[in-house]
């Protein structure tokens, strides 16, 4: 089961971009950031000159037209979108792909979050979420017309979602903010897939450390 992780970033998180190589995406190159300048850290491919927080949406929904562009990415068949303070479990995740259906998305579920529709259904970007080449080849990718209703980029993606009658799915284990928000034990992390907000350098490393140990043990 082939994969790509795409990683919204900007030159301004050059410290980020290294420990994410250094941690969870050490020794793998199935990746990109995608950015507003590229700063020479791994894989980077620049997307939109804005670098603002404003500027999320229009690179996320120009990275996914990138990848629908792109020949490379039919041959792909998840893609893991999610920003550069998401921590990763790699395993655990691959362990989950085969098991998914590709004309559906994956992550962490939402709703009654966004004011202007409190009835609107969208997955966490900072969770991250699975999307298939096979979806966007059926359904296409967001237009940039998105952005006049919303410059979130997960609300973009959910808007285009729900306009194509895409079924989104709640995964337990995508999480939108740090293990201490939901007062996780070590136990409960390791089997998790994804955390958001994981900014500081120590703070990665904890949890690295929480999924080698976890890791270590399945091969034990």
């Amino acid at each position: 089961m082939k994969y790509s992780i795409h990683i919204l970033t900007t030159h301004k998180n050059k410290n980020r971009q290294k420990t994410i190589l250094d941690t969870w995406l050490k020794e793998r190159n199935n990746y990109i950031f995608y950015t507003d300048k590229n700063t020479g850290v791994g894989n980077q491919v620049e997307v939109d000159p804005d670098d603002t927080y404003y500027s999320n949406g229009k690179k996320n929904l120009a990275e996914l037209l990138r990848v629908y562009r792109t020949e490379h990415y039919k041959n792909v068949d998840w893609m893991l979108f999610c920003d550069d303070d998401t921590y990763v479990n790699l395993s655990k995740l691959e362990e989950m792909l085969h098991t998914l259906n590709q004309s559906k998305m994956y992550g962490s579920l939402l709703k009654g979050t966004w004011p202007p529709d409190t009835g609107l259904e969208y997955l966490s970007g900072g969770a991250g979420y699975l999307l298939s080449s096979k979806l966007i080849e059926d359904k296409g990718v967001p237009q940039l017309d998105y952005l006049i209703k919303s410059y979130y980029s997960d609300v973009c993606v959910g808007l285009w979602a729900r306009d194509n009658d895409i079924e989104m799915v709640d995964v337990k284990g995508f999480y939108s903010q740090d293990p201490s928000f939901y007062n996780l034990t070590d136990e409960d992390i390791k089997q998790s897939y994804t955390f958001h907000y994981i900014k500081k350098h120590e703070d990665v490393h904890r949890l690295m450390d929480i999924f080698n140990n976890e890791n270590d043990h399945k091969e034990g």
